[in-house]
């Protein structure tokens, strides 16, 4: 639901791309990052290479992770913040 474009009184169904949360969760991450920004602690690109480093922690972990399961297992999807798709299987990250 999105507010009504002429007065904003009341809601109509979005016709927009669909969500995903996988989107949802990229924009919190850069929201945070941005928002510690503002305190003039952080510079953006410590906010940009600070994601890009628990990112390749993140898939690392996934990697220990998918040589553990005993049963049939197609392995991990997800696309990273530059929008390519990667899979992790048996230890292995190839793309998609």
């Amino acid at each position: 639901m999105s507010p009504r474009q002429l007065d904003g009184s009341a809601l109509e169904p979005w016709q927009g791309e669909s969500l995903t949360l996988g989107n949802e969760i990229n924009k919190l991450a850069s929201n945070i990052s941005l928002g510690r920004d503002a305190g003039g602690v952080h510079y953006r690109t410590d906010g940009s290479q600070g994601m890009g480093v628990g990112e390749d922690l993140a898939i690392s972990m996934l990697r220990d992770y998918s040589r553990t399961y005993n049963e049939q297992f197609d392995g991990f999807m997800l696309t990273k913040f530059d929008g390519k798709k990667v899979k992790v299987v048996k230890g292995e990250v190839v793309s998609v």
